[in-house]
C-alpha cells in the first residue's frame, strides 16, 4: 500500500490556495476564489513598493531594501501562473506517479523505498515551510517590536511621536500616523506576505516531491536490475520485460516535469542571483540594528530556495546514472541468454543512463555546480553596491 506521507503536506497547501492536487478525474480547480484573492493580495501592493523604489531612487539602501519585495512579489507572481497554466498537466504527472508508486508498493522491498523516500521528502519540505514561515512572521511582527520598544522602553512619554513601521517598503496616498490607516495598511502587508507564501510554499514543496518520488522509482528499477536473473529462462526475459519499461517510464515523467518547470527555473535561478545580492547588501549595511535578523531569516529562505532545486535536480541525476551501475553490478552473464534477447536491450539501457537525464532552466542546469555559482555571482553583485553607496 502506498505510505500515507504521500503529497501530506502539499495537499493542504494547494487546498488553501485553492485546488486539489489529488482530482484526477475532473477539473482540479475547486476554489477560483481563493486563488485570485491571493493572486490580488500581491498584485494591489506590487504598485506601492514601486513606488517606494521611484521614490528613494538616490537611496541605495532603500532602493535595494524595496527591490527585495519586489523580487519575491514578482517571483510569487510567476509561481501563481506557473500553477494556473499547468495545473490539470501536474495534476496528471501525480496521479501517474502515485499509479506507478502504488503498483509498487505491493512488495515490502519496493514499499521500504518508497516510505523512506517520502519520509525524507516531507521531512525536507517541512524544513522549507517553516523556513519561509519565520521569514514572513518575522517581517510581519519586527516593525510592532521596534514600535514597542521606542514607544515603552525608551521613551514612555513620547506615545503619541512613535513613527509608524509596516513590514514591507511600501508608499501610500494616506498618512498611517492614524490608527485605522495603520491597520489598514499593516492588514495590506499581512496579506500581500500570506499571498507569497501560498505559492511559494506550494510549488516548490511540490517540485521536491516530484524529483523525490522519481528518484524512487528509479531506485526500483535499480534494485530490480540488480535481481533480474530468474531461476529459469523465461523468468529472467518477464523480469527485463517489466524493469526497462518502468525505467522509460520514470524517464518520460521526469522529460515532463522538466518541461513544466523549465521556464519557472530559468526565472528563479535569475531573480535569486539579483535577491541575494541585495539581501547580502542589507545584511551587511544592518549589523548592529535589530533588522539584520529579518534580512539574515530572508537570505536563508531564498539560499533553501535555490538549493532545493538544486538539490533535487543533482538526486534525479545521479540517480538515472546509478541505473548502469546497476546494469553492470547484475548478475547478466549468468543468463545464458542470446545477444539480441538480453544484451542488447541492457547495452542500450546502460548507453541512455549514461546520458544525462537532467533539470535544466534553458541556460541554468539544477544542480550543486549552478548553486555555487549563483552565490559566488551575488557576492561580486554586492561589491558593486557597496562601491555605489
Amino acid at each position: 500500500m502506498l505510505t500515507n506521507k504521500f503529497l501530506k503536506l502539499q495537499s493542504v497547501y494547494f487546498r488553501l490556495l485553492g485546488f486539489n492536487i489529488f482530482a484526477c478525474h475532473g477539473d482540479s480547480w475547486i476554489l477560483p476564489r481563493r486563488t485570485i484573492g491571493s493572486i490580488m493580495s500581491v498584485l494591489r501592493f506590487l504598485p506601492l513598493t514601486a513606488a517606494f523604489c521611484l521614490q528613494n531612487m538616490q537611496n541605495v539602501d532603500q532602493l535595494t531594501d524595496g527591490l527585495c519585495s519586489m523580487l519575491i512579489d514578482l517571483l510569487a507572481l510567476c509561481k501563481f501562473g506557473l500553477i494556473i497554466r499547468l495545473h490539470k498537466d501536474l495534476v496528471q504527472l501525480i496521479e501517474r506517479i502515485r499509479q506507478l508508486l502504488h503498483r509498487e508498493s505491493r512488495i515490502a522491498n519496493y514499499a521500504r523505498i518508497i516510505e523512506e523516500v517520502n519520509k525524507r521528502e516531507q521531512f525536507i519540505s517541512g524544513l522549507y515551510r517553516n523556513c519561509f514561515q519565520l521569514a514572513a512572521a518575522s517581517a510581519c511582527m519586527l516593525p510592532l517590536l521596534r514600535m514597542f520598544w521606542s514607544t515603552f522602553i525608551r521613551s514612555a512619554s513620547a506615545i503619541g511621536e512613535v513613527q509608524p513601521e509596516l513590514p514591507f517598503p511600501s508608499v501610500y496616498p494616506w498618512d498611517n500616523r492614524g490608527v485605522f490607516n495603520y491597520l489598514v495598511a499593516y492588514v495590506w502587508n499581512v496579506a500581500a506576505a500570506f499571498g507569497v507564501l501560498l505559492p511559494t510554499v506550494c510549488v516548490d514543496t511540490l517540485f521536491c516531491l516530484l524529483t523525490h518520488n522519481l528518484c524512487a522509482l528509479f531506485r526500483i528499477a535499480q534494485y530490480k536490475m540488480q535481481h533480474f536473473v530468474g531461476e529459469s529462462l523465461d523468468d529472467t526475459l518477464s523480469n527485463v520485460a517489466n524493469i526497462l519499461p518502468l525505467y522509460q517510464a520514470t524517464l518520460d515523467m521526469c522529460n515532463t516535469l522538466n518541461r513544466c518547470f523549465r521556464p519557472l527555473i530559468s526565472v528563479q535561478f535569475l531573480v535569486a542571483s539579483l535577491h541575494l545580492c541585495v539581501l547580502c547588501y542589507q545584511v551587511s549595511a544592518n549589523l548592529r540594528r535589530p533588522d539584520v535578523l529579518f534580512f539574515a531569516a530572508f537570505t536563508c529562505s531564498i539560499l533553501s530556495q535555490i538549493y532545493l532545486y538544486c538539490y533535487c535536480g543533482e538526486c534525479v541525476k545521479t540517480e538515472n546514472a546509478q541505473f548502469a551501475t546497476a546494469i553492470y553490478d547484475s548478475d547478466w552473464h549468468k543468463t545464458g541468454c542470446s545477444w539480441s534477447a538480453i544484451g542488447r536491450p541492457l547495452l542500450l539501457s546502460m548507453m541512455r543512463a549514461q546520458r544525462d537525464c537532467r533539470i535544466d532552466g534553458y541556460f541554468f542546469v539544477a544542480n550543486k555546480q549552478t548553486f555555487l555559482a549563483i552565490v559566488k555571482t551575488s557576492m561580486s553583485y554586492v561589491t558593486l553596491l557597496q562601491s555605489l553607496s
